[in-house]
């Protein structure tokens, strides 16, 4: 039986890849898609080597993990942490009137809302009442059809989501005590991931945070770890600064600026692209608050910029902020700890209720759990 030969079909998907992917365009541009965001276009003369950092400011650091307990269709319950980091002299030293963390469960429910339509409601429950304070002090209340919640390409949210949710809402409440309580006039505040926001009511406590650091005159920033800006060609606009800064400074720090100005209501930010170590192999997208950075000087943005890059020496991660790598390891969630608490929960519950009312609900999610289980 003759067979007609072919190619191996990864060795095909790697030529797809490479035929579309392999090189750079000369002129490409960032792409946009809104009238509130301002681009600027691709030039060699907007990279600039980062300074020696001879102006040390304190920095101050925030970032939240968490992790599902109990969940089924229709209520899920979640750990959740968030954590604050302070550098003096770009030494770390323990906050002095806040907690170096918080954690906190949030408990969501689909039930029907004020107006009796159907709708999520999460309530949060600190762990010591002393955290309460670093909370939001409200319920947080979502009709099932707002479009802030909605995954792509489904018509209904998953409620799993909503412990990420209630995590992102208590980082700008804490962060907005952190920098009350510990940063002063001409500190840095940076925030792991973009300064946009994306749920419904979200704005508003960024808003407050904004408002508070720039009445003390704490610069407002953020670094994120994965960006998906691209150009008006297809490519990763990450990668394509990359490529261009490191053929000028294949030895050096480096930031590109401009590139981005975004004005929406839920992402105020000038944005940069930065190598913070001359050994790193990553760049990063920080933002600093576009109220704050119309109103800076060069040599002041370079300030902020050399002081994280000061930050980013770290030999287990260089050219990543110490301060961000300190901050995800006290905020992170492990799975190892989320089964002590579900076995915990699951005894708080009057057995005949978990039996008739909750076993029966988490059954209808967690069948693939028990597929995970035979495989083993």
């Amino acid at each position: 039986m003759n067979f007609e030969k072919r190619k191996n079909p990864l060795r095909e998907c790697v030529e797809f890849i490479e035929n579309c992917k392999l090189g750079y365009p000369k002129e490409d541009d960032p792409y946009s898609s809104s009238t509130e965001e301002e681009t600027f276009e691709i030039q060699e003369d907007k990279i600039f080597e980062i300074p020696q950092c001879k102006d040390v400011r304190n920095i101050g650091f925030v970032d939240g993990g968490n992790g599902p307990i109990l969940r089924s269709a229709d209520f899920n319950i979640s750990l959740n942490r968030v954590a604050g980091v302070l550098f003096t002299s770009n030494e770390w030293t323990r906050p002095k009137k806040t907690p170096i963390k918080i954690e906190f469960y949030s408990a969501t429910v689909l039930d029907l809302l004020e107006d009796n339509n159907l709708g999520y409601i999460t309530r949060f429950f600190p762990i010591e009442p002393e955290f309460s304070k670093y909370l939001p002090q409200d319920v947080l209340k979502f009709p099932i059809n707002d479009p802030s919640i909605r995954e792509r390409g489904f018509s209904l949210p998953n409620i799993d989501v909503f412990g990420g949710v209630a995590m992102r809402f208590a980082e700008w409440t804490y962060a907005t005590k952190f920098v009350l309580n510990e940063l002063d006039e001409g500190s840095i505040f940076v925030r792991d991931g973009s300064l946009q926001t994306s749920y419904t009511g979200e704005t508003e406590r960024a808003e407050d945070l904004y408002h508070n650091a720039i009445k003390k005159g704490v610069v407002v920033t953020g670094l994120s770890k994965t960006c998906r800006l691209f150009t008006q060609n297809g490519n990763s606009l990450n990668s394509l600064i990359n490529y261009i800064c490191n053929k000028k400074f294949p030895d050096n720090s480096w930031y590109y600026h401009p590139i981005y100005k975004i004005t929406k209501a839920q992402e105020k930010a000038d944005l940069y692209f930065v190598k913070l170590h001359k050994n790193s192999l990553y760049s990063f997208r920080f933002d600093i608050l576009l109220d704050q950075a119309k109103k800076m000087s060069e040599d002041q943005c370079e300030i902020v910029i050399s002081n994280l890059a000061n930050n980013s020496d770290d030999l287990s991660y260089p050219g990543y902020p110490y301060g961000l790598i300190k901050a995800d390891q006290l905020a992170a969630v492990t799975f190892k700890e989320l089964e002590p608490q579900k076995i915990q929960l699951i005894a708080e519950l009057n057995q005949d209720n978990y039996i008739n009312f909750i076993l029966p609900r988490l059954r209808s999610v967690n069948a693939h759990d028990l597929l995970n289980i035979i495989r083993k």
